[in-house]
C-alpha cells in the first residue's frame, strides 16, 4: 500500500479506535444532575424533591445499585426525598427480568428502610413482561395510576400520575389518568416523552417526567440517530434531554442509566436526576 495512503487512513483507524475505547467508558461514568423545573422551586422550598431514574435496561446496565443506593441516602440525609421514580425499561430480553427484578428490589428496600416512597411506570421494553413478574420488581407501578404526595411546603396533594407504555408495534396512546380535585399538581411520569405530543387536555398536566431516548446513546454526526434510526417524534425536533415547555406543560427528559442493543455511550452519559418541583 502506498505509504501516502497509508498516512491518510491511519488517523481515521487511530480515532476510530479511541472514539469505541471513550464508547465503552462512558457506560461507567453516572452524572448526577440537579433540576429545578419551576421559578417557585428557584425562589424558595419545592413542594416535592424527587429521584429519577429511567431506562436500566439491566443487562447493560453498568451503574452498580449500591452507588444508586448511595445517593439516595445522601440525598434523604441532606435535604430529604418525597419519593424515589424509575421511568420504565427494566430489561432489554423480557425473558431475562429477574436480573432487573434483583436490582430494583435492591433499591426499593433501600426506600422501605428510610420510607421513601418508591414508584415507577413500565416501558416499551417492558410490555412483554408478565405482570406478576412486573411486581417482582418491587416499585409500585403507578403506571394508568397515581399516588399522592403531600407537599414539602403546605401539605396540599400533590399527584403523582403514571401512563402505561403499550410498546412499539402497536403503539396506543394512552391518556393519564384522573386525579383527584383536591390535588394542587399533577406531575406526570411517562416512560416515552412523545406521549406530551398525545395527551387530549395539556391542561390537567402541570409536568411530565421522562426518559426512553437515552440522550441519543451513541451521538453521532448529523444526529443520524435521531433522523434515521428513531421514529419517535421529538428528537427530530432537537427535544433530547433536559427541561422543556410544550404544549404548555413543562417536560423533562431524563438520559437514563443502562443502555440498549449495545452496551455504549458516546456524548450521552448515564444520569440520575434529582428534580425539585
Amino acid at each position: 500500500m502506498d505509504i501516502a495512503v497509508i498516512a491518510l487512513i491511519s488517523p481515521v483507524i487511530l480515532t476510530g479506535l479511541v472514539l469505541l475505547v471513550m464508547s465503552l467508558i462512558e457506560p461507567h461514568k453516572l452524572n448526577i444532575t440537579r433540576e429545578m423545573l419551576s421559578s417557585s422551586a428557584k425562589e424558595g422550598s419545592p413542594d416535592v424533591r424527587l429521584l429519577f431514574f429511567s431506562d436500566l435496561h439491566a443487562e447493560f446496565c453498568f451503574i452498580p445499585k449500591e452507588r444508586v443506593e448511595a445517593i439516595i441516602r445522601e440525598e434523604a440525609k441532606g435535604k430529604g426525598l418525597s419519593a424515589v421514580v424509575f421511568g420504565g425499561d427494566i430489561i432489554n430480553n423480557p425473558k431475562k427480568y429477574k436480573g432487573g427484578a434483583e436490582y430494583l428490589t435492591y433499591i426499593a428496600n433501600v426506600c422501605k428502610e428510610l420510607d421513601i416512597p418508591f414508584e415507577g411506570v413500565t416501558g416499551n421494553h417492558d410490555v412483554k413482561i408478565p405482570a406478576k413478574a412486573i411486581s417482582e420488581c418491587s416499585f409500585h407501578n403507578i403506571s394508568n395510576g397515581y399516588t399522592i404526595l403531600k407537599s414539602l411546603k403546605d401539605g396540599s396533594d400533590i399527584a403523582l400520575s403514571g401512563v402505561n407504555d403499550s410498546g412499539r408495534k402497536h403503539r396506543i396512546w394512552y391518556e393519564p389518568p384522573t386525579i383527584p380535585d383536591t390535588c394542587t399538581k399533577n406531575i406526570v411520569i411517562a416512560h416515552n416523552p412523545d406521549q406530551i405530543l398525545n395527551i387530549t387536555d395539556c391542561t390537567k398536566v402541570d409536568y411530565m417526567i421522562s426518559g426512553h431516548i437515552h440522550g441519543g446513546q451513541i451521538r453521532t454526526p448529523f444526529k443520524i440517530e435521531f433522523t434515521s434510526l428513531r421514529k419517535d417524534v421529538l428528537p427530530k425536533l432537537d427535544v433530547i434531554a433536559g427541561e422543556y415547555k410544550i404544549n404548555g406543560i413543562t417536560l423533562f427528559i431524563s438520559k437514563g442509566i443502562g443502555c440498549v442493543r449495545l452496551p455504549m455511550r458516546l456524548g450521552a452519559k448515564p444520569e440520575i436526576n434529582i428534580i425539585e418541583i
